[in-house]
């Protein structure tokens, strides 16, 4: 079973200079590629002047997760795979990691800009203040009618929490289970259904 994980609980942000290249760190939560992505064009409105806007990000827990980073016109390999290794190496996940730079006027190099994006990346990672997420997996629970309302009783908060009921030939609900409590929940619902329920984990 998958290891809890963390997230960001809250914005941080963190600047260091090097070179007269001012890099300016910034870690947020995002819980999708479309909303990543719509954070990197806020960081790009909210600082103009700045030649570049790097950024990386992983969603969803480490053992699927989504991934994505750009250079942002760096030289390839340079910016946004650095703060994703960074990202990776935290143990954060559904957050999303920006680089601003404004440049200095002094090039860098190759590894200059790879220590920089990555010592930035860091220092933003450090101050933010995180959560703790246990991990879950969906099951699809298929069930005659009156076993409903006794198996929907113990699929409660925090160890469940219930995504879908459908109702045809028989009864079904699509639950999230804590990893951690899954075993216990399960083997009581078929002690309800008496081996009349259908349990099928789902990845995602």
């Amino acid at each position: 079973m998958a290891a809890a994980f963390f997230e960001p609980a809250s914005e941080a942000r963190a600047e260091i200079e090097v070179r007269k290249s001012r890099f300016i760190g910034t870690v947020r939560r995002v819980l999708g590629t479309e909303e990543a992505k719509t954070f990197v064009r806020v960081e790009r409105d909210l600082h103009p002047g700045a030649r570049h806007v790097v950024f990386a990000f992983l969603i969803g827990n480490p053992k699927s997760e989504t991934a994505g980073m750009s250079d942002d016109g760096e030289p390839k390999g340079t910016a946004g795979r650095p703060v994703l290794e960074v990202l990776k190496g935290s143990g954060v996940r559904n957050a999303l990691v920006t680089v601003t730079r404004y440049f200095g006027g002094t090039k860098l190099g190759t590894g200059g800009l790879v220590r920089a994006y990555t010592e930035c990346a860091q220092a933003a990672l450090r101050i933010t203040p995180v959560l703790r997420v246990r991990a879950e997996k969906r099951y699809r629970i298929t069930m005659p009618y009156d076993c409903f309302e006794p198996v929907k009783h113990i699929l409660r908060p925090p160890d469940c929490r219930i995504e879908n009921e459908s109702f045809s030939e028989q009864a079904e609900i699509s639950v999230y289970i804590a990893d951690e409590a899954a075993e216990g929940i399960l083997d009581a619902v078929r002690d309800i259904a008496r081996g009349r329920a259908e349990i099928a984990g789902e990845d995602g």
